[in-house]
């Protein structure tokens, strides 16, 4: 930008206006280089035209004069007469103008120096530097233009950047209140999933700020007694690590049913030996609070523990069989008598007996008197 402003400026400054300004100095300077010898000629011209041309043309017609049968040549001859009248006029009138004028002639001089300097950039004619002057300059307010628009759009984003970055701090600190808080509604839920040693906590550090805000959140787990904190995938085993999972969606899905809002809505959640090491009263708190999370979204939870498989809207028995060299895996819902048999068979270890029936029975029961209940409460 910075070269095309000196080119305006070196274009302006030497007033190019008129196209053919080049062969009109040209002329100038022939006429101005050697005007005494041109004052000469033409001064020769015009008395020779005045003097004995003039005489002779007087005299032919003189002689003519009078003569019908020559009238025609007299004519011709008054012709050229007039003729020769005027070019004497013009003679004069070009001798007048012709003057010499050393300074004159050093100013067309200079100012063919300086079109033949500029030529050497823009253009061997004044017409072809005009054209590149217009040129030049309309491409300079094109960049202008695109440069006040930059400008503008630069503090716009700054003024943005400096909002998010204000916005990303008070964020910042809200994560923060909520991590403490939700560590302490985690390990709750943790205790009753029979991990009464687990400790949880919630790092927030500063990170780059994105669209999410500027910090880091990683949730941290101590699953038993004297183990230090670490990211909980790398610090429980599988069946942990699921009731974990489980903790702290349960944990989040009590948050936002007290705050009246949906921070985010998981489809499809997976349990996978989620009951492991458990069993008794643990696994009925496992199983009352997966009910309580398949209120917000559906929960799958693959089971060997028939107080957790007490809870679910819908039980399915997964079993394998060989036919011939292949193992065929079926999949079959079950309810009513086949889901009570199914219950105390889980219950009983192999088949079922009228005590496991009942018990499974009374599972069911209770299990159901559970969500019903879990309902109501979130109702009122």
């Amino acid at each position: 930008m910075d070269l095309l402003k000196f080119q305006i400026d070196e274009l302006v400054s030497a007033s190019l206006s008129d196209p053919d300004e080049g062969d009109s100095l040209e002329a100038q300077e022939e006429l101005l280089a050697d005007a005494e010898a041109h004052q000469i000629a033409l001064r020769t011209a015009y008395e020779a035209l005045q003097g004995v041309a003039g005489d002779a043309i007087g005299a032919a017609t003189s002689a003519l004069v009078g003569r019908p049968p020559f009238a025609a040549h007299e004519a011709r001859i008054r012709g050229l007469q007039a003729e020769i009248s005027d070019a004497a006029h013009d003679l004069r009138a070009t001798l007048e103008s012709v003057v010499v004028d050393p300074t004159r002639l050093a100013g067309v001089q200079e100012r063919r120096r300086l079109l033949r300097e500029l030529g050497r950039k823009y253009g061997a004619s004044c017409g072809e530097m005009i054209a590149f002057l217009e040129a030049a300059q309309i491409r300079y307010d094109e960049i202008a233009s695109h440069a006040e628009r930059a400008s503008a759009a630069e503090s716009e984003i700054a003024s943005a950047l400096s909002a998010q970055h204000k916005y990303a701090r008070v964020l910042t600190e809200v994560r923060r209140e909520a991590a403490i808080r939700l560590a302490s509604s985690v390990e709750a839920h943790l205790e009753r999933l029979a991990m009464k040693s687990a400790r949880f906590e919630v790092q927030v550090d500063e990170g780059e700020e994105t669209d999410d805000g500027g910090d880091r959140v990683v949730f941290l787990l101590s699953a038993n007694t004297g183990e230090p904190l670490r990211p909980l995938a790398r610090a429980a085993s599988g069946g942990e690590l699921s009731r974990s999972m489980l903790a702290v969606r349960v944990a989040l899905h009590f948050a936002e049913s007290n705050a009246g809002v949906k921070v985010g809505v998981t489809p499809l959640l997976v349990f996978d030996e989620v009951d492991a090491g458990i069993g008794g009263e643990a696994g009925i708190a496992v199983g009352r609070e997966l009910a309580d999370l398949g209120g917000a979204g559906q929960v799958l939870c693959v089971t060997h523990l028939a107080q957790v498989a007490a809870f679910a809207d819908n039980q399915i028995v997964v079993t394998k069989r060989s036919v011939g060299k292949r193992t065929i895996a079926t999949a079959e819902v079950v309810s009513g008598e086949a889901r009570i048999s199914e219950l105390s068979r889980m219950l009983a270890g192999v088949g079922s007996s009228e005590h496991a029936r009942r018990h499974a029975q009374e599972l069911i029961n209770s299990a159901s008197s559970a969500r019903v209940s879990s309902k109501t409460g979130k109702s009122e």
